[in-house]
């Protein structure tokens, strides 16, 4: 694409900062009220700025008639009614408890991040992540099978989360 000429950018410089309501642009399309003297003699004496300014207006009304809507006078309602209250599982719960809920599934997601992650940074070099955490919960021994105690503990986990989750509590009654 062949580089505009410098008065091609200066007019361009000019409308790119330029506010003009679309009724003036509408009146006015080749800018003899709204465009200052010495760009008005720029686009009159040159070819490629009077097109441009065409595109500019045309550009313009454009947009001004694609973001004009109806007035809805019943928009008031239409938010209220899109933001009513819904009843959202596990909102009525005791915040300790959605704490204890967050931390562990955070603590999973960690666990989870970790085993992805672990290769990549060379920790898997130390051994298996099921050697690593037997090790740390001092089930080192053969005897166990980590994958049971891995999957009791997950199990658990998700089941305590579940159950408190979805536990419906007691609100306090407002009547005084």
């Amino acid at each position: 694409m062949p580089e505009p000429s410098p008065s091609i950018v200066r007019l361009r410089e000019f409308l790119e900062l330029l506010d003009v309501p679309s009724s003036t642009l509408k009146r006015d399309p080749r800018g003899r009220t709204w465009l200052p003297p010495e760009i008005g003699a720029l686009v009159e004496s040159d070819a490629e700025c009077r097109a441009e300014l065409v595109r500019f207006v045309e550009r313009e009304i454009e947009l001004f008639d694609s973001v004009r809507q109806r007035n809805d006078p019943l928009f008031a309602k239409d938010v209220l009614n899109a933001t009513h209250a819904v009843e959202i599982a596990g909102a009525g719960l005791d915040p300790r408890v959605r704490s204890w809920i967050l931390g562990l599934f955070y603590a999973l997601a960690t666990i989870a991040g970790y085993a992805t992650l672990a290769p990549l940074f060379g920790l898997s070099e130390r051994g298996s992540v099921l050697a690593q955490a037997r090790a740390a919960l001092g089930l080192a021994s053969e005897a166990t099978s980590p994958s049971a105690w891995g999957l009791a503990a997950v199990g658990a986990a998700v089941a305590l989360a579940l159950l408190l989750a979805f536990m419906p509590s007691r609100r306090p009654s407002s009547r005084a």
